[in-house]
């Protein structure tokens, strides 16, 4: 929109719409792609930062639970020696495990006394997962399917959910359904792990190594209700099943043992035994036939160069052992357009992961259409060093190029990777295992000025905080704790357009999870507190990230020193730090305006006005002329006359930033749009929607309103100049 064009608005609506729209300019170009950033730390010799130990954590733990008293007891029955599995299935908010043939499962982000029991026939559980069920095929109430692999059979168990009385908690109550005529013998393949589709497929990974898909219908007349069917199957693997007697193969199998699916792309990354990384394509909607794109022998190992740089000449017994992977997580589009996949390894490194064989611009341009072709890596992350999250006081801890000594490497056992957030377990000292928790560092993401087009590479680098933990017992594998679905519609109902979004048709807790890779300052008003949920060998664990506005929020709950609050400042500049005083001065923070208590709201408006943390307006510029003679008696023509500029305050910054992102929802994404008779995008035959639901309005003209009525109490929103 041209601003300074229309008449119509007013001088002041179009100043004030220029400012929000540099704001929103500033936010989009403070948020450099992964790929960008992680080549600009490798010319950065800071790659990680410290917390300051006088503030609240980042990380803390909320509550820790125990497991249910009827698995402990059957686990000490078994004496130990059972075969045991453990999980989280976040869409239902559940945690599972397994001990031989039983399954349990309980909720984990409350107890509530209820833990269901399922067994199985004599045969042990050695594999578990969960799928949505398929329209049209169980009755409604059976909206998930469990799935249970034993070594000789695959089994389908019915799991309805239902509300709660007052219909806020949709997975109150569980119950598993017992479905006898839905499963099929494994033929004698031991099963090693499930990954479903969000459409309802299921695929299996076979100790043979191979992938089957479990396909299941209505079934009539002879045609059996569930079938196994085998992905990866060509001539000669069917002649070495078949044909070949065991005495003449010669080939070791090796065996896939994690399957991951990135719903986003449509692609499925499978690790083996052996360390090697596979790729499978489904099509570009998902429902294609399985192909196998390629498969990496190599790509953890430390002396090739795309890993760590040439290659050691020094003896093999010199050289450092060889690290295993241990995770493997897709990159969402919101994080980078060119990176797809990270894989975590067992010294604490990343590698990050590409599937298109292009390079720069050219692969991200048509990213949802282009099929995968590769996998290779493109840059990695040196681990974080010990002691980081120690609250030591240090700024910035200098690892980049340095190998640790193998004594002060870190020793990482399990490890989970979600929208820029990584947790890790690390065994390396010996009294007791810590979680080490890294999340970019916000302070190294403030909002570029309107210069920002000549920032320097290193302002761009990717910076991080480490958080460590001293927990008893080891983790075992860990989940987000996703949104219940009436703010996840919300949330998806105000940024509808926004990419991590387009590949889900109906609103998805899953979708939501990638918002917060866009980081915490530019969100924090609108998504709440990221809650990660650990399964550690004595219990549950639920860990919360805090923003930014939580550290200052707990600053102004304590008795807190002046100087403390400067650092604040000082860190996140007056700007970021005057909005954050607004958020919470009008109790912006969506769901949890209840954590802000009225003294909190009064210090936070107290900060917002105070002009030694804020700051003070001023002119830029001078009108003075220069002497209008030369030296040599001539006249000159003087100077050109420098046009005074306002320098505004934090708090005029700060009120910029609060209401451009506010406003972001209505200001850049459409408001009305086109939709199909079917719920396509299609503009035949379509009807003219409103993008935001009726709920997502409210909450957002309660938020401008509460900030409206802190303006008008006395916050100066136009500072005035005397020249």
């Amino acid at each position: 929109m041209a601003w300074g064009e229309d008449e119509a608005i007013g001088p002041d609506v179009a100043s004030a719409g220029l400012h929000v729209s540099e704001r929103i300019g500033r936010d989009a170009a403070a948020q450099p792609d992964l790929e960008e950033a992680l080549e600009a730390s490798r010319y950065a010799s800071h790659p990680y930062s410290s917390h300051p130990k006088e503030w609240p954590p980042l990380v803390e733990v909320a509550e820790t639970r125990q497991l249910p008293p009827m698995l402990i007891e059957r686990y000490n029955t078994a004496a130990g020696e059972g075969t045991a599995l453990c999980g989280i299935f976040s869409d239902i908010h559940r945690a599972w495990a397994t001990v031989d043939n039983s399954f349990f499962i309980w909720r984990f982000d409350k107890w509530d006394g209820h833990c269901q029991e399922h067994n199985v026939d004599e045969q042990a559980i050695c594999a578990v997962g969960l799928a949505r069920a398929k329209p049209g095929i169980f009755i409604e109430a059976i909206q998930y399917l469990l799935v249970l692999a034993t070594p000789v059979e695959l089994i389908l168990v019915g799991v309805c959910c239902s509300a709660s009385a007052d219909g806020t908690d949709p997975y109150a109550e569980l119950s598993l359904q017992p479905l006898p005529e839905y499963m099929i013998a494994t033929d004698g393949v031991t099963m090693t792990c499930i990954t479903c589709t969000d459409k309802g497929q299921i695929f299996v990974a076979g100790r043979d190594g191979h992938i089957y898909e479990l396909q299941y219908t209505t079934g009539s007349g002879w045609r059996k209700r569930c079938r196994k069917v085998c992905l990866t199957t060509g001539i000669g693997s069917l002649l070495s099943r078949w044909v070949l007697p065991n005495a003449f193969k010669f080939s070791t199998v090796d065996p896939i043992v994690d399957m991951v699916m990135d719903e986003e792309r449509n692609t499925i990354y499978a690790r083996t035994e052996g360390m090697k990384l596979q790729l499978f394509d489904l099509g570009v909607n998902g429902d294609g036939p399985l192909t196998k794109i390629t498969e990496e022998k190599n790509i953890v190992d430390p002396r090739d160069g795309p890993y760590g740089g040439r290659r050691s000449n020094a003896p093999r017994a010199a050289r450092s052992p060889r690290p295993s992977i241990v995770c493997i997580s897709p990159v969402s589009s919101v994080e980078s357009k060119w990176l797809h996949a990270v894989a975590v390894l067992s010294d604490g490194k990343r590698l990050f992961l590409t599937t298109s064989g292009g390079s720069g611009s050219s692969v991200g341009l048509n990213s949802g259409l282009q099929r995968p072709t590769c996998l290779k890596i493109v840059a990695t992350r040196p681990s974080p060093p010990l002691g980081v999250g120690g609250g030591l006081t240090f700024g910035a801890v200098s690892v980049a190029g340095r190998a640790l000594p193998e004594d002060l490497a870190l020793k990482v056992e399990s490890a989970f990777y979600s929208a820029g957030a990584l947790v890790m377990s690390d065994s390396s000292a010996t009294a007791m295992s810590s979680l080490l928790a890294v999340q970019k560092d916000s302070a190294a993401q403030l909002s570029l000025p309107s210069t920002f087009g000549t920032a320097s590479r290193t302002s761009r680098a990717l910076r991080e905080t480490v958080s460590a933990l001293p927990v008893e017992g080891r983790m075992l594998c860990a989940s987000d704790v996703l949104p219940l679905p009436d703010a996840a519609y919300m949330m998806q109902s105000l940024y509808a357009d926004v990419e991590c979004f387009t590949c889900f048709r109906k609103p998805s807790e899953k979708a939501c999870i990638k918002l917060w890779a866009k980081g915490d300052l530019p969100t924090q008003h609108i998504l709440p507190r990221r809650r990660v949920v650990v399964f550690n060998t004595m219990g549950l664990m639920e860990l919360i990230f805090n923003r930014p506005v939580d550290i200052l929020r707990k600053l102004f709950d304590g008795n807190t020193l002046r100087s403390q609050i400067e650092e604040f400042f000082n860190r996140f500049g007056a700007g970021e730090a005057a909005a954050m005083c607004l958020m919470l001065a009008a109790k912006l923070l969506y769901a949890e305006d209840s954590l802000i208590s009225n003294a909190v709201s009064e210090k936070a408006a107290e900060a917002f006005e105070d002009p030694g943390l804020v700051g003070m307006p001023q002119i830029n510029g001078t009108t003075a002329l220069s002497n209008t003679r030369t030296q040599a008696g001539g006249f000159s023509m003087g100077q050109v006359v420098q046009e005074a500029e306002p320098l505004f305050s934090g708090a005029y910054e700060g009120l910029c930033l609060c209401s451009s992102r506010l406003l972001y929802p209505i200001w850049e994404l459409p408001i009305m749009s086109i939709r199909g008779p079917s719920g396509n995008n299609k503009r035949e035959d379509g009807v003219i929607v409103c993008r935001l639901s009726a709920g997502a309005m409210k909450i957002l003209e309660s938020k401008i309103h509460s900030l409206e009525g802190i303006a008008m109490e006395g916050v100066p929103t136009t500072p005035k100049f005397e020249i």
